[in-house]
C-alpha cells in the first residue's frame, strides 16, 4: 500500500465520518431520522468542529488527534458532546437502536479513555470504531455486516502505513472496540 493509499483511506475511515454513516445507517433501519441526524451530528460533525476549532487554537497538532498527549482534552470536549446529544434525544421519538448507538459512543469514549490514560498507548479509535459499529450493525441490524469487519486489516494497515499508529496500538483499538460492543450489547439489546 502507497503512502498515499494509506492517507485517502485513513480519511475515508475517519472517526467522525464512520460516525454519521453509523448514525444514518440506524436512521434507515428504524425509520426515526430526526433521531438518527441529530446522533449523526452529535457525533460526527460537532466532534470534528471542536477538533478544528482545538488546531486553529493550536491545542492539537492535527485532525487525527496523532499526539496521545493532546487527547486527553479532546475525549472529554467530545463527551460532554455526547452527554448534550442524550439531553437532545430525551426531547425526540429515540427509538432503542439509536439510544444503544449513542451509549455506546460514551462507552467507546471512556473505554478509550482509560486506555489512553491508565493505559499509556494510544489505541487506533479509525480501527476501534470501525470493529465496534460494524460489530454493532451485525448483532443488531443485520448479520451480512459483520462482512464489513474484512476491512479491518486494510484500516490498520493504512494507520501503519502513515505512522500514525504501531501494530500494538492497532490490536489495542481493535481489542477496545470489541470490548465496547460486547459491553453494549450485554447491557442494551
Amino acid at each position: 500500500m502507497t503512502e498515499r493509499t494509506a492517507a485517502v483511506l485513513s480519511e475515508v475511515f475517519a472517526p467522525w465520518l464512520i460516525n454519521i454513516a453509523f448514525f444514518l445507517v440506524l436512521g434507515g433501519a428504524t425509520g426515526a431520522w430526526p433521531a438518527a441526524g441529530a446522533a449523526a451530528v452529535g457525533t460526527g460533525v460537532v466532534p470534528m468542529v471542536l477538533i478544528i476549532t482545538l488546531m486553529r487554537a493550536g491545542k492539537i497538532g492535527d485532525h487525527h488527534v496523532t499526539a496521545r498527549e493532546q487527547r486527553g482534552g479532546v475525549l472529554i470536549g467530545i463527551t460532554l458532546c455526547v452527554l448534550v446529544l442524550l439531553g437532545v434525544l430525551m426531547m425526540l421519538s429515540t427509538p432503542l437502536l439509536i439510544w444503544a448507538g449513542v451509549w455506546a459512543a460514551l462507552i467507546f469514549l471512556l473505554v478509550f479513555g482509560v486506555v489512553t490514560v491508565a493505559g499509556k498507548i494510544k489505541a487506533s479509535v479509525h480501527v476501534g470504531l470501525w470493529v465496534c459499529v460494524t460489530a454493532y450493525l451485525g448483532l443488531a441490524v443485520a448479520p451480512w455486516w459483520f462482512l464489513a469487519l474484512a476491512l479491518t486489516p486494510l484500516i490498520a494497515r493504512a494507520r501503519v502505513v502513515i505512522q500514525h499508529h504501531s501494530w500494538t496500538e492497532i490490536l489495542a483499538g481493535a481489542a477496545s472496540g470489541a470490548v465496547v460492543t460486547a459491553i453494549v450489547y450485554w447491557l442494551l439489546l
